[in-house]
């Protein structure tokens, strides 16, 4: 494989990453704070909320 091709890709994936993923203050700090409770184990599993409202909507 040509090394210029794997460089060359590697600078593109390294230039587009940086660019496509610029954020604002507010959202890293969103994205912190969710980091944070996910390592706590303060989160919901999806099935389990969707399990809970279909239960408490039958019941209404």
């Amino acid at each position: 494989m040509d090394l210029n091709f794997i460089d060359t890709s590697q600078n593109l994936s390294d230039l587009s990453e940086k660019d496509l993923y610029k954020i604002s203050d507010d959202q890293e700090i969103a994205i912190e704070k969710s980091r944070k409770e996910i390592e706590d184990g303060d989160f919901h599993i999806s099935e389990k909320v969707i399990s809970e409202m279909r239960n408490s909507l039958k019941k209404k």
